[in-house]
């Protein structure tokens, strides 16, 4: 068995950045860059109003109150058709532009909000409620760099520079493959001793969060040549997945098959839980993960190796592993010891910490350990215990809640 941290390195080595293509900067929400993106001009374009108020000389309010004869009215948008002279104001309107003359703007909650004259009742240094030219970007600049990320504040960078068309990561394409017998779909009966497909959909949800494209293969029958077939089939596809027959089983056709397909084998188990039978190989230039037939083993495994090679393939250049945090525990924890285990918590921002709550079932069966879960809390090799207040590492896999 080798390490979890030995286990992504051999992943993210074996992934390779995937091609690109233009979309409207509207549709780039949750994709990489893969170009960096220059201001075209200064942003603002020129000094402009912080504040509502009124355009004026510092120097004709140093000794207030003064009263200012208002000689216009800057709306945004708007240029200036009069320069500020002393003894005179411009009423101005947030993000206008300063007019000439003035290089202050005094705002409306220090003035009686005159509209033929105004009275300021407090001096202010010159400058105030300015914003300078290209404060916020200078032409030529890079904005954005390729390998970003893109949110919401992307999105409203892209605005503001005009891209209305971008080059982004192209989503890679995962195949899904479910193995065993046992296993029926969500819309088929199921017998006693019978297992629904639940990996399937819930590894595809996974890959759609991740932005990847997920392709179902469907359940493969625990035989050789259908795994063989069912792993053919999926190659198309740039990576992937099957969950089941990766143990040692007498059923456990995953490691068979692909011998006979002439796969290298990167790896075979991990040593952790849960998770331990994780298989890593290549596959006719294609990356196959064969992860655990158990539920919460499947996720975890997602996310602590495959989430992390899927955004690398996108040529993501930050934030590829999941962050790892120090938490205080809100109950105790037990293991085996036996080997690292990555325990189902509920991350919390309290009061300035952050605290877990410790899911109620941590079986690898147990799937509704997951639905309130957005960190793995870190038991590590030789401990058995870990008491309610104790410090843990803890492995966050989704944003803390608040409280």
């Amino acid at each position: 068995m080798i390490s979890v941290e030995e286990a992504q390195e051999r992943v993210l080595a074996e992934i390779a950045v995937l091609g690109t293509e233009q979309v409207a900067f509207t549709d780039a929400l949750g994709r990489v860059l893969r170009e960096d993106i220059v201001a075209n001009s200064d942003i603002p374009q020129a000094d402009n109003t912080a504040m509502d108020g009124y355009a004026v000389r510092a120097d004709d309010i140093a000794n207030p109150p003064a009263r200012l004869k208002v000689i216009e009215d800057l709306p945004a948008g708007s240029v200036a058709t009069k320069k500020v002279e002393a003894g005179t104001a411009i009423r101005i309107m947030t993000g206008a532009l300063i007019p000439d003359g003035a290089d202050t703007v005094a705002h409306v909650e220090i003035t009686d909000a005159g509209s033929d004259f105004v009275t300021v009742k407090q001096s202010l240094k010159r400058g105030v409620n300015l914003r300078k030219r290209g404060e916020d970007m200078r032409a030529g600049d890079v904005v954005l760099s390729a390998g970003t990320f893109v949110g919401a504040a992307e999105i409203g960078v892209l605005a503001s520079v005009q891209k209305s068309v971008v080059r982004v990561a192209r989503k890679p394409e995962i195949a899904i493959i479910s193995t065993g017998d046992e296993i029926v779909d969500v819309d088929q009966p199921r017998p006693l001793g019978k297992v629904v497909n639940s990996n399937s959909y819930s590894l595809a949800a996974l890959a759609r969060e991740t932005g990847a494209l997920p392709r179902m293969i469907g359940i493969v029958p625990d035989t050789r040549e259908a795994t063989i077939a069912a792993i053919e089939s999926a190659l198309e596809s740039d990576f992937i997945i099957s969950s089941g027959g990766v143990s040692v089983g007498a059923y456990d056709f995953v490691k068979d098959a692909l011998d006979a397909l002439g796969a290298q084998t990167k790896f075979w188990q991990i040593a952790m839980k849960p998770g331990k039978p994780v298989v890593l190989s290549r596959v006719r230039d294609r990356v196959y993960f064969g992860l655990p037939g158990n539920p919460v083993s499947c996720m975890v495994s997602f996310l602590l190796f495959i989430a992390p090679a899927l955004r690398k393939a996108t040529g993501q250049k930050s934030g590829i592993l999941p962050p790892t945090v120090k938490t205080r525990l809100m109950g105790p924890l037990k293991s085996r010891g036996d080997r690292r285990n990555y325990l189902r918590v509920r991350v919390v921002a309290r009061e300035g910490e952050l605290v877990a709550y410790p899911m109620t079932a941590q079986g690898s069966g147990v799937s509704t350990s997951m639905v309130h879960a957005n960190g793995f809390a870190i038991v590590d090799t030789g401990i058995t215990n870990v008491n309610a207040g104790e410090t843990i590492a803890t492995v966050l896999v989704a944003t803390p809640f608040s409280e």
